[in-house]
């Protein structure tokens, strides 16, 4: 079964930032170790590009809005390749093949009666393009943006939401790790048992910028049918069907979980189509304690600035390394480059490079697999311990637990540190006699290689260098949790991650 990794599909009003950046990385990690673990996924990001606010901002640009959705789609499109994130779908809701999708969702669903004309009134962000209730505001304020909200009153087309409430309910108790971490399920079972959904609203009228309701050309279709479809429409285009929603596994800020844990799965069932497997939710980055976003000029960092500072795997890195997924944090360059130094230049890479030497200048490259038949106990102890934190690390990895990943990693190379600098291995012929000194870097070198095997869906170009002195090819090795021992043939002892300043 092929599983789908999503980002969510942006919102192509302003330049791409630093949260769109997280969402994009979270989803290429979790994509590159199923991948490396022998699973086919496809990932899955993409633009949403119509709505009342694209339209304005293109106006206030002076420039046509076609245009403008074209650029910005191409600027989300050539941040990825900088950060290592590799797509392979690219969605764009003004592709053909969405607009008919979407056009054949609204038909089915009007035709069962789920989608009804009427009224909606209520307290409504521009910047969002979105109405909130009484409760979720600040004072008279947008929670997310800080900005006043308007009350607006129109015609629109709605959606029967309370519909599928009970359903929903049902799904999510009899399915209790299907949004991770478990608190935001356990938040979104609140909601629904707490009484009636209000209809949501999902049309605009007054919107030009659009996918046209069929039938009634005064209005467009709204975000939630038109963004979340194309998550389908981009499963389509891989080849294969709608059904295979099911497969999916959506990455998600935690600002759209409502959207995506009440609003889409209420249409996949009113299309009777499977919910996806999987809601990863991540918190935010903030600057200065401000959320970023493309609406706080004071936030809008372009990743790509943190990527040449960082370098790609130094800055995925960091962003997974300073903060459980769930919870928010602060972006302080100096303790991102602090963990980076700490973590990859010294624990790892300079490990890498110290024992790579060694077994070139005393063992010509090479120590046989029967080296594992002379290891003393000391090797033993080191082996079976590291053995059980692999298993930690490849638990955490299907757990999501990216924090927990690199925490886990970095006590498995404390260890190895520790165990290389007791053993002194480049003291041969100086006190310590051959055998001892081959077991050293043939244990080291073993248990490396497995280490930058589980570092690969984090930091790629660096797992990819240190994998090939061993010969390696990381596009054909697959992640086991069982260390293997084999004969060690080592080509070089290059210096893989320059610290930082």
């Amino acid at each position: 079964m092929t599983t789908f990794i999503t980002t969510p599909i942006f919102y192509a009003s302003g330049d791409p930032h630093t949260g769109h950046a997280y969402s994009g990385i979270i989803a290429d990690i979790v994509h590159r170790f199923r991948q490396l673990c022998g699973e086919e996924t496809i990932l899955i990001t993409g633009t949403d590009e119509h709505g009342q606010k694209i339209a304005a901002t293109a106006q206030a640009h002076n420039t046509d809005v076609a245009t403008f959705v074209e650029d910005k789609a191409a600027d989300f499109a050539a941040l990825w390749p900088q950060l290592a994130v590799q797509p392979d779908v690219i969605i764009r809701t003004t592709q053909t093949e969405h607009k008919a999708h979407v056009s054949k969702v609204w038909q089915t669903l009007a035709g069962k009666g789920d989608i009804y004309p009427g009224t909606y009134a209520g307290q409504y962000c521009v910047a969002c393009e979105q109405y909130y209730p009484a409760r979720e505001l600040d004072g008279d304020c947008c929670p997310v943006h800080k900005k006043p909200v308007t009350t607006v009153e129109e015609a629109s087309y709605l959606f029967r939401l309370e519909h599928y409430r009970q359903r929903l309910l049902d799904y999510y108790q009899s399915h209790p790790s299907l949004i991770t971490p478990s608190h935001f399920q356990d938040a979104i079972i609140e909601q629904l048992k707490s009484g009636p959904l209000e209809s949501l609203s999902v049309s605009r009228v007054n919107n030009a910028w659009g996918i046209r309701v069929p039938n009634d050309s005064n209005h467009t279709i709204y975000v939630w049918i038109d963004a979340l479809f194309s998550y389908i429409t981009a499963i389509q285009l891989s080849g294969h069907n709608s059904a295979a929603i099911a497969g999916a596994v959506h990455v998600l800020g935690k600002d759209i979980l409502k959207f995506h844990a009440l609003y889409w799965p209420a249409f996949l069932l009113a299309l009777g189509l499977p919910l996806p497997e999987k809601l990863v939710v991540h918190g935010w980055w903030t600057i200065e304690g401000e959320k970023i976003a493309k609406s706080n000029p004071a936030t809008a960092v372009n990743p790509g600035v943190f990527s040449e500072q960082l370098t790609a795997d130094g800055l995925r890195y960091a962003l997974v390394r300073q903060k459980p997924l769930s919870r928010d944090g602060n972006l302080a360059l100096d303790e991102l480059k602090a963990a980076i130094n700490a973590d990859l230049a010294n624990n790892l890479a300079n490990l890498v490079k110290r024992n790579n030497t060694l077994v070139l200048k005393h063992f010509q490259g090479e120590l046989a697999a029967t080296t594992k038949n002379q290891l003393d106990d000391e090797c033993g102890q080191l082996l079976a311990s590291c053995g059980q934190q692999i298993e930690q690390v490849i638990r955490a990895y299907r757990q999501y637990e990216l924090y927990q990943v690199t925490l886990t990693l970095k006590q498995i190379l404390d260890q190895l540190n520790t165990f290389f600098h007791q053993r002194a291995p480049w003291l041969l012929g100086k006190g310590q006699d051959e055998q001892h000194v081959a077991s050293t870097c043939f244990v080291v070198s073993n248990l490396l290689r497995h280490v930058a095997l589980c570092y690969a869906p984090i930091t790629p170009q660096l797992a990819v260098n240190i994998l090939a002195e061993q010969g390696v090819d990381l596009t054909t090795a697959v992640l086991r949790s069982d260390i293997e021992l084999h004969s060690v043939s080592i080509n070089g002892a290059g210096s893989h991650f320059q610290r930082l300043h």
